[in-house]
């Protein structure tokens, strides 16, 4: 069996490097939002991961896609006030899940 490391977005952030650590007070007395870096993947958004060589070979094909007819699924809720949304975009060409 072949495998092949490669750098995915990290898991535990998301890819988004920082996270919320809470909310302090500067001099002036304004409320801003603290960030502290991933402790897993220490702030770069990247995490190495072993993937087969089907896997990896269908990664290639997805990034060589022009991605050209895309469908959108999911929508947008709200409760409680609260909106949020799960629109994805899936490549019909390739599979590749792009948001």
């Amino acid at each position: 069996m072949i495998k092949v490391r490669i750098l995915d977005k990290c898991p535990h952030c998301n890819g988004q490097a920082y996270l919320l650590a809470g909310k302090d007070v500067d001099v002036k007395g304004n409320e801003y939002d603290c960030y502290r870096p991933c402790p897993h993947c220490e702030g770069t958004g990247l995490a190495g991961r072993w993937v087969e060589l089907p896997e990896f070979l269908l990664m290639l094909d997805q990034a060589k896609c022009p991605h050209k007819h895309v469908s959108r699924t999911g929508g947008f809720h709200f409760s409680a006030g609260e909106v949020w949304d799960d629109v994805r975009e899936v490549c019909d060409d390739c599979g590749e899940v792009l948001s």
